[in-house]
This record gives structure tokens, sequence and C-alpha cells, in this order.
């Protein structure tokens, strides 16, 4: 049984400035202060977009589409004007077919998830910034097109020739909208494979397809919910694959995430 006191309290004796206001957010729904608000989004690009520790002078879309989630974490409204402009970064940069891939030109410093020209990579990307326009109410047609795209790309099993990680976010993409019938078919798969989930992985999918509408009692949550209880340390932390170091990160992903579900259970 998830332990919440011990979780909150290993946050609170080792997060930093923006951890904390994550989690107090998280405990009181209240909006941070303009301090942690400006931290955040330092370093904001004039096109609206973000650089990536991997290329200083790039605004890339994988990037950008982590600070929107963190920006999400810190209950900072979709209309403040950064993310607004980071909205409309993301939307500019959609190609015709309804994908997304990083500029080739940087191909020479890409990590493998980001790398453009690679099927696997464009998949990934193109499920995180549709799901993340869909979230946070682009006009839909930006999110219908990613969806579209996608579907093109399953195969029968519910399978994409991408990371683990593009399955879920192409399912909460499609629940959203309303292709159900190709989401279960995802969620499916990955009930399959979430035995094979690190924690932080667990985290990511469940606060994905809760925040995208999919219902508590969908099989899938029921067993990443149940996966993820028995990951908490003695300590309250939930260890990181990461290091020691992203442990804070990793209670706080794990916290977030039951605790949604369990907001999504008692609706």
């Amino acid at each position: 049984m998830t332990d919440l006191n011990k979780a909150i309290a290993f946050i609170e004796n080792r997060g930093n400035q923006v951890e904390l206001a994550r989690l107090h957010y998280l405990l009181t729904n209240e909006r941070p202060s303009q301090e942690v608000i400006s931290e955040l989004f330092n370093g904001q690009r004039l096109d609206g977009g973000w650089p990536p520790y991997w290329a200083e002078d790039y605004t890339s879309l994988d990037a950008s589409c982590f600070r929107l989630a963190q920006a999400d974490q810190l209950g900072i409204s979709p209309s403040e004007t950064a993310v607004r402009a980071t909205v409309h970064f993301l939307a500019q940069r959609q190609s015709s077919d309804g994908s997304w891939e990083e500029d080739k030109r940087i191909a020479h410093l890409a990590p493998v998830w980001a790398l453009p020209g690679d099927l696997a990579a464009k998949l990934y990307i193109t499920a995180n910034c549709g799901l993340w326009l869909s979230l946070l109410g682009n006009p839909d047609d930006k999110g219908l097109k990613a969806a579209n795209y996608l579907r093109s790309q399953f195969n029968q099993a519910g399978s994409l020739p991408s990371f683990l990680h593009t399955h879920w976010l192409a399912g909460g993409l499609l629940y959203k909208m309303n292709y159900r019938d190709e989401s279960g078919k995802a969620f499916d798969y990955l009930s399959r494979r979430a035995d094979d989930l690190a924690v932080s992985n667990l985290s990511w999918l469940m606060i994905t397809l809760v925040s995208a509408g999919v219902p508590a009692n969908l099989p899938l949550l029921k067993k990443a919910a149940l996966l993820l209880d028995r990951g908490q340390q003695d300590d309250g932390r939930w260890p990181s694959e990461d290091g020691p170091s992203q442990d804070v990160h990793s209670t706080l992903e794990a916290l977030r995430a039951l605790w949604l579900y369990g907001q999504s259970s008692n609706q």
C-alpha cells in the first residue's frame, strides 16, 4: 500500500524550488510564485520553443513538449503567454501529413529518440506533439491529423515500429480523438508489456492516459497502478533508473500518477 506521507516527506527533504512547487500544487492546487514560474520559463527562445540539452542553439520539439509537461505539473494555465507561444511553435512545425520530426540539420547531434529521418523517432515526436496540442486546447484538426498519421503506422497487434513510450502517447491521443478501437489495441499491447516498464515509465503512462480522459477502470491502468504501488521503497521514494540524483523527480511523478489515478477512480 502506497505510503503518501513518506513520499511527501522524501520530496520535502530533498526537492529543489521547482520540485517543491510541483508538490505544493499537487497537494493544494495553488499556483506557484512568480519566481518559480520565471525560473521554469527562463531560456524560452524567440520562436516560442525550447532548446534541448544536446543542442543549445536549436529549438527542439521534444524539449518544448517536456517544458509543457513541467508547466502542467505546476498548474500553469494554457492561456499563459509562454505556454501559448510554445503551443504555437509546435502547431507551426507540423508537416502536411500530420507528423512532426526534428530538423534534419541537427541529425548529427540528436539522440536516438529525437533523430530526424528515423521512423521510430518520428512516431514518438508526432505522438508527443499531437497529444500536447490536443490537451492544451489547440484546434482539434492538429491533433486529429496527428492521430490519423499514427493510425496508419499501427500493425494488427496494436504495435508501432517505435519505442514503448510512443504507444501510450499515441494511445492517449487516439482515445482523446475518439478512435476507441485503435486506442484499445494499443492499450492491450501495453498491458502485455507493462511488467517490462521502469517506475518512471509506469508513472508517465498513467499520467498520460488519465490526462487524456481514459477511465480508471481500464485494465492497463489498474495493472500499472499496482506495479507502481509495489515499487515504493521503505524511505518513501520511487528510485529512478537514471540514478539517485533523479529520485525526487521519479517520486514526484509516481506520487502524481497515483494521485491522479485515485481522483479518476472516484469520479
